[in-house]
């Protein structure tokens, strides 16, 4: 693997990031994959012409953004990775709470996007697609059928990939999965706990969904999978007598504290 020594940069920048920089650019490009590993840290300082600690700290700034992880051990090192939807939410939860996003706004959006991938999914299925999405609708089942809900909410987070990796348009793909899983994370953090009836309902739609998608139905899986958005956004648990309220993800602070814990708040000066 090529690790390349980056050019000298316009503007004035810290070592670590111009490091960090350079094999971010390598990463996006597909010079560096994932799964690839780098050289030593000795090998890594000599060819960048950096210190040891400006290594770890452009290290941990890609580690930060999902683009490198650190495995300890003897077999360990830094090594290529590419950053999950999961992580990407992170960020994108942070940004639509600091904007002020109402979940209303979140759900409108899901309704815009989501159908418009199911209508794809229907027109241009296929023998692979079809038996990801029927294993996702069994695993829903059988957790709904068990009242196992971590296991549920794994089963339709394959759903939902499902159909945003078949939907025909990677970018709204992508966007719609930022979208449920911020959804999934306000959901969460409001303390609501989805109930059986909760879960046996959206096995009603996800089988629906499968035989619209299965018989090639673009226009019935659009409107089945817009009436299962709103139907999320109406069951939601921001959404009620109050008004609808803002996107927040995070738990509350005697949510995040453990038996005997407290937790501080930092106020302005």
């Amino acid at each position: 693997m090529a690790v390349q020594v980056p050019r000298a940069p316009q503007r004035s920048a810290r070592a670590s990031e111009i490091v960090a920089e350079s094999i971010r650019v390598q990463v996006a490009r597909g010079e560096l994959r994932p799964g690839d590993r780098f050289p030593t840290e000795d090998e890594l300082m000599e060819i960048f012409g950096i210190a040891r600690t400006t290594l770890r700290e452009a290290l941990r700034i890609l580690e930060a953004e999902g683009l490198v992880t650190v495995l300890r051990g003897r077999h360990g090192g830094p090594r290529v990775t590419s950053p999950t939807v999961d992580h990407v939410a992170k960020a994108f939860a942070l940004l639509l709470q600091l904007e002020g996003v109402t979940m209303s706004d979140i759900h409108q959006a899901r309704e815009l996007v989501e159908p418009t991938l199911a209508h794809t999914l229907a027109q241009t299925r296929t023998p692979q697609m079809l038996t990801e999405l029927r294993a996702a609708v069994e695993a829903a089942e059988a957790a709904a059928d068990a009242d196992d809900g971590p296991a549920f909410l794994d089963a339709a987070a394959a759903l939902h990939a499902t159909i945003a990796e078949h939907g025909g348009n990677r970018s709204l793909g992508i966007f719609a999965q930022l979208l449920h899983e911020v959804a999934v994370r306000c959901h969460e953090a409001s303390g609501r706990v989805a109930t059986a009836e909760d879960r046996r309902r959206a096995v009603r739609y996800y089988r629906r969904l499968y035989k619209l998608v299965e018989a090639g139905d673009a226009a019935g899986a659009r409107e089945h999978w817009r009436s299962r958005v709103a139907h999320a956004g109406e069951a939601g648990p921001t959404t009620g007598k109050e008004g609808d309220e803002p996107v927040d993800v995070f738990a509350r602070p005697t949510e995040l504290s453990g038996p005997g814990e407290r937790t501080a708040a930092v106020r302005r000066r």
